[in-house]
Formats: C-alpha cells, sequence, structure tokens
C-alpha cells in the first residue's frame, strides 16, 4: 500500500508521452491530461494522509512533473507547433524558454550544492501550478484559432512563475540543507528563529 503514491507518480510519465500522440485529438487529450493532472493530486494527498511519504518518492514525483511539463512543451511547440506558433505572441515563446531556463538552473543547482536531483515543493510552486495546469489545454482546444486573451494570461501566469521559481532559486542559496518541502523564503527564516532564540537563552543562563 506504502508504494501507491509512487506508483501514480510514476504512471504520469506513460501518461505524459501519451498526450503527445493525442494532441489531434483534443477530445481525449483533455480526458488524458486530467487523469495525469489528478496523479499528480492523489500522490501527494495519500503520501501526507497516511504517511506514506519517502525521500524516493518526493524525487520521483518532482521527475514526473518536470516530464509533464516537458511533453506540454512537445505539444504546443513541437506536434501542434507548425499550427500553434503563427499564432503564439513572441513575448510568450521568450518568457517559455526564460522559464525553463530558470527550472534548469535550479534542478542543476540542487545537484552542484546538495548533491541531488530534486524539485523544491514550495507553496508558490503549487498554487502557480494550477492556473497553469488550467490554461495550457486551452491551447490544444483552441488550436486554429487561439484568442489574444489566451496569450496575455500565459505571459502573466509565466511572469507569477517565473517569480516563483526565483523564489526556490533564494531558498537553495540561502538553505544549509536541502528540504524538498519547504514551503517557502519565509518559512525557511522562521526554521532559524528557535534556534536563534535557544541560543540567546543559553548565553543568558551562562
Amino acid at each position: 500500500m506504502k508504494r501507491i503514491p509512487n506508483i501514480l507518480s510514476l504512471s504520469r510519465f506513460p501518461l505524459s508521452v501519451l498526450l503527445l500522440f493525442l494532441a489531434r485529438k483534443p477530445f481525449w487529450f483533455v480526458v488524458v491530461y486530467v487523469i495525469t493532472g489528478l496523479t499528480d493530486v492523489f500522490d501527494g494527498w495519500l503520501a501526507r494522509k497516511f504517511h506514506w511519504d519517502s525521500e524516493l518518492g518526493a524525487k520521483i514525483d518532482g521527475f514526473a512533473d518536470i516530464a509533464f511539463m516537458l511533453c506540454l512543451l512537445g505539444v504546443v511547440f513541437g506536434v501542434l507547433g507548425k499550427i500553434l506558433l503563427p499564432q503564439i505572441e513572441p513575448y510568450v515563446v521568450v518568457g517559455v524558454a526564460v522559464l525553463a531556463l530558470l527550472k534548469l538552473v535550479n534542478l542543476f543547482y540542487t545537484k552542484m550544492k546538495f548533491k541531488q536531483w530534486s524539485t523544491m515543493h514550495t507553496l508558490a510552486n503549487k498554487y502557480t501550478a494550477l492556473p497553469f495546469y488550467v490554461l495550457i489545454p486551452l491551447f490544444v482546444v483552441f488550436t486554429y484559432a487561439i484568442p489574444a486573451w489566451l496569450n496575455l494570461t500565459l505571459l502573466v501566469l509565466l511572469c507569477i512563475v517565473f517569480v516563483a521559481n526565483l523564489e526556490e532559486t533564494l531558498i537553495l542559496t540561502l538553505a544549509e540543507e536541502y528540504d524538498t518541502d519547504t514551503k517557502s523564503l519565509w518559512h525557511l527564516r522562521k526554521q532559524g528563529i528557535p534556534v536563534e532564540v535557544e541560543a540567546a537563552k543559553e548565553d543568558v543562563t551562562v
């Protein structure tokens, strides 16, 4: 039973690849897309609910998320690229490229500093993932007629996600030990307060 969260996370790899083959079939794409998203919701929920979480599970979940996003980029810029790219504003393409670069920087930074391949599950990353998750399939649904508001909405969301990932960069820079479940920069700072207070008490006692 403890392996269920990991199995759900692992299932996200083949499901993500399947999306590449369903890009020209909007209905089935959305069905598989929703199922893929639900595996991301329930793997974490089950792990926390029944205390089935593990360091391995966190890593699998992180890489499954990366695979999911890479396959979505493959759908938008690869499989449907000839149709979608002429309709997507250049600033959106640049925004996607910059965000992808920052994610790679964080991934390699984690490996260099903490000797492991992993991604952080900060609150900002989680909360920005939901609107991004809702927005992406609309590019498949509106393949032949991308509305202007969709381009603008995606740009705004990319900026917000960029800030969320920049926070992750700062956490990686300031943290002495790696914790994939660090909620935010504020929580990281708060974690250091009890240590300082305890040290101050010891000084007074002496």
